[in-house]
């Protein structure tokens, strides 16, 4: 009998039976579609399913296939805004699923989520290599302390987030209706030791206000989709070449500390690059023109920026606040997908001619631009 039958009864039903009948679904699944489940169970639910499926995808775990199973059998549902949603139930289920694994050693789960159960792990440096997804949110403490060796025993480390709640994936669309990322009552963390080790098998990264100056030396996850270290601490990302070919979310926006971007030679496929705030950028770096799948890149707020590469490829520009920009790069080709630029309340004093190559330009904002004096008379062809 389906899964959304069973779940028309639940009032009739006692809370065991109920996951006995559950349980039963789920083990009918294949392994690839049990670790889709868990991880949409312990860390995806709510988010955007195009984008879980990218991250799903690095994993190995076939998810076009398997979320059609998981749908179908009405474990997961999709929203009308095609975010990944399930019902409290069989969320439960799931959890259970993984307590069951080490009921009294958390750091021996593969999926760790309860506050209590990371901050211990984390803390008593209580981890092992079972561990492969880790959410610590930061709401739950005005005070987090992590001891840095903990990492180096999670070697099968796929999902880190230690983040905020509201602090979910975050792509280009939803980013330009985002003002803010900053919560009220930040958590303090504290880091004994040195991080002088991540995972390789790191898929996804998020580690908001992150204490580090840089990315350890020694990190090489070939297979990292998204880092995310918002208002981190980070200075220069990484300093040689990195060969992150599956990157595609750069998001390191309000790092205060950041003074340049990283060399992006061996990281040509990242899609979105979030900058926003970084107030002590000085350069971006030139081998961005590598990025050919670039689609939005935002540099809104970075008042120390005084120039940009040209040669740049994508689809939306950022630059509002960018209050030391006084020149905008030269366009060395035809340019058909970008559309958006946004020059707001920056020191430029005028456009280019070629400007004229940007034939797939549909917006150009230049709000409180008082310094411009000159636009070219091609602008409008």
């Amino acid at each position: 009998m389906r899964v959304k039958d069973e779940l028309e009864k639940i009032k009739e039903i006692p809370h065991v039976e109920i996951q006995g009948v559950l349980k039963k679904s789920f083990d009918g699944l294949d392994p690839s579609q049990k670790d889709i489940f868990l991880d949409i169970a312990c860390f995806f639910r709510g988010m955007d399913k195009g984008y879980v499926t990218k991250i799903l995808e690095s994993c190995g775990f076939y998810p076009h296939s398997g979320l059609r199973v998981l749908i179908d059998r009405a474990l997961v549902t999709i929203s009308d805004d095609n975010r990944l949603e399930m019902h409290d139930l069989i969320k439960d289920m799931g959890w259970e699923i993984i307590r069951q694994q080490s009921i009294k050693e958390p750091g021996k789960r593969s999926r760790l989520w309860v506050y209590e159960d990371v901050a211990r792990v984390l803390t008593q440096n209580m981890a092992t290599d079972a561990v492969e997804c880790i959410m610590l949110d930061l709401s739950k403490s005005k005070d987090v302390y992590i001891d840095a060796e903990a990492f180096v025993r999670m070697t099968k480390l796929r999902l880190l987030r230690i983040g905020y709640n509201h602090s979910t994936d975050l792509n280009a669309k939803d980013f330009q209706s985002n003002q803010s990322d900053h919560p009220r009552g930040e958590c303090k963390q504290h880091v004994s030791g040195d991080v002088k080790f991540l995972s390789h098998d790191l898929r996804y990264l998020m580690w908001y206000g992150c204490p580090l100056k840089s990315l350890p030396s020694n990190f090489h996850p070939k297979n990292l989709v998204d880092l995310d270290m918002r208002c981190s601490h980070i200075e220069q990302l990484w300093e040689e070449i990195k060969p992150f070919k599956k990157l595609k979310f750069v998001n390191l926006s309000h790092s205060h500390y950041l003074t340049t971007t990283p060399n992006f030679t061996e990281a040509t496929n990242v899609e979105t690059l979030v900058l926003e705030g970084c107030s002590s950028l000085l350069d971006v770096n030139s081998t961005i023109s590598a990025l050919k799948n670039l689609v939005f890149l935002c540099l809104r707020g970075c008042k120390e920026l005084k120039s940009l590469p040209s040669s740049i490829c994508l689809k939306s520009l950022n630059l509002s606040g960018c209050s030391s920009l006084v020149k905008f790069p030269e366009i060395s080709g035809i340019m058909e997908d970008l559309s958006e630029i946004y020059l707001n309340d920056t020191a430029i004093e005028e456009l280019p001619s070629s400007i004229e190559r940007l034939q797939g330009l549909v917006l150009l904002h230049l709000r409180n631009c008082r310094s411009l004096v000159h636009l070219p008379d091609n602008i409008c062809k």
